[in-house]
């Protein structure tokens, strides 16, 4: 099967990931894959030696840049040709593209990842794409809701490669790199953008009761998040780590996963925690609810006071603490990326107008 991802992002966020995960399986199973991008797009560094990247070019030549790999040897597609778009501006583009390319033997997708409803409505009303293939039935729902019939639309969940639930380094030598004395540690992965909810998981932590214990937050700048944990009174606590890559090496010192955010759809950095093992809190928000299931605690996105009782919940009870991370050892499975693999393929050829 041809395949060709088309983004128009330029960064490496959960749902660009996701279309590299798909590209590196799909490749590896012996797909004739491509993925189109822009020239900035950072998404390239996570296989810069990749065979199956291609430039778009200005944007005036998108359309040339993927006719040129759906149709190398003439006017119509080889057998079983794919075309998957990512990002909002490349699937407006297919919504249009996809009239012309639908007749000449393409299959036209679209990835729907977030879970707002949409400004504008008319490229998911478009003929032009065959399907749309959400991330979350909280995806779904939304465009469903503006009117896509449910025929055109298929569910199939994020997942995450063995490789970065794998640690690299053993346990002992992170802690000590971090200063990590014993005792329990609620971990965060998340970012700088306000909806990630790191401020709400700050205040929460700072009035609950939770001796002992520590809070190690991935992906956030020290310096920023300073003056609010020294005037909670937390600073002696509260680690922040900027950047790390092998998330996994520090998946392997939390006791729970927090997931404090405000909105999210289907976050990566959950998946991870349930293929992990970990019993997580998190946020009542887009798809959480329907792959958290016995695995952790749902809070209201942004109170605090929730979030602190849940904290509380979590350290002391050990009994439930433990159920939890059973029921997330239970459901990992389900995120393997080989099973998205398999759903993904099962619709392409579903929808594939040549086999």
């Amino acid at each position: 099967m041809r395949i060709v991802f088309f983004t128009s992002s330029t960064n490496r966020s959960g749902g660009s990931r996701q279309a590299f995960y798909l590209a590196e399986g799909l490749s590896r199973r012996g797909h004739e894959v491509y993925f189109l991008l822009r020239e900035q797009a950072s998404l390239r560094l996570l296989h810069p030696e990749a065979s199956y990247w291609r430039d778009l070019g200005p944007k005036k030549n998108w359309r040339a840049a993927l006719e040129k790999v759906l149709f190398p040897e003439g006017k119509s597609a080889r057998e079983a040709t794919v075309v998957h778009a990512f990002h909002n501006a490349a699937v407006k583009a297919l919504a249009w593209w996809g009239l012309f390319w639908r007749p000449r033997g393409v299959a036209v997708f679209a990835h729907r990842g977030v879970v707002f409803r949409p400004g504008n409505p008319l490229p998911y009303w478009s003929p032009g794409i065959d399907c749309f293939i959400a991330n979350s039935q909280a995806c779904a729902a939304v465009l469903h809701g503006i009117g896509v019939s449910r025929k055109r639309l298929e569910v199939v969940y994020n997942a995450v490669p063995t490789e970065r639930v794998t640690p690299g380094r053993p346990a002992a030598a992170v802690r000590e790199e971090l200063g990590l004395g014993p005792g329990f540690v609620f971990g965060c992965v998340a970012g700088e953008s306000e909806v990630k909810g790191v401020d709400v998981l700050f205040k929460a932590y700072a009035r609950a009761h939770l001796p002992e214990s520590r809070l190690l937050v991935l992906g956030v700048e020290p310096l920023r998040w300073a003056p609010l944990l020294t005037a909670l009174g937390i600073a002696d606590r509260v680690l922040c780590v900027p950047h790390a890559n092998a998330v996994a090496d520090y998946l392997q010192l939390f006791n729970a996963f927090i997931l404090p955010s405000r909105s999210e759809s289907m976050p990566n950095t959950l998946l991870e925690a349930i293929r992990f093992g970990l019993p997580s809190i998190c946020s009542e928000v887009g798809g959480v609810p329907e792959v958290l299931g016995e695995s952790g605690l749902l809070v209201p996105p942004g109170d605090t006071a929730a979030l602190g009782a849940a904290l509380e919940r979590m350290l002391k009870h050990d009994a439930a603490r433990e159920a939890m991370a059973r029921a997330a050892r239970e459901q990992g499975p389900l995120f393997d990326e080989e099973v998205r693999l398999d759903a993904v393929e099962r619709i392409y050829r579903k929808f594939s107008r040549k086999d």
